[in-house]
């Protein structure tokens, strides 16, 4: 079962982060944060990166629930 595991933002911002690779292999990046789209109401951004190692920029989304961020990280496939 593919599950997040969290660990705490460090500095002046308070927040949660889980980032690894999926079963796929590829990056992704969870946050939530009083910075993050939604963070302030306790949704969560999600960004995912190509085969080189870069931020896909337009798949950057914000305003999610746990679960669709846990999906889009676990079906994740660098495009």
């Amino acid at each position: 079962m593919f599950k997040l595991e969290f660990k705490p933002l460090n500095g002046y911002i308070v927040g949660k982060q889980a980032t690894g690779k999926n079963g796929h292999g590829f990056e992704y990046s969870v946050v939530k944060s009083s910075f993050s789209y939604g963070g302030e109401r306790g949704l969560y951004e999600f960004a995912g990166y190509d085969e080189a190692g870069e931020m896909v920029h337009e798949k950057v989304h914000g305003w999610l629930t746990l679960q669709e961020a846990t999906d889009m990280a676990e079906n994740w496939k660098g495009k």
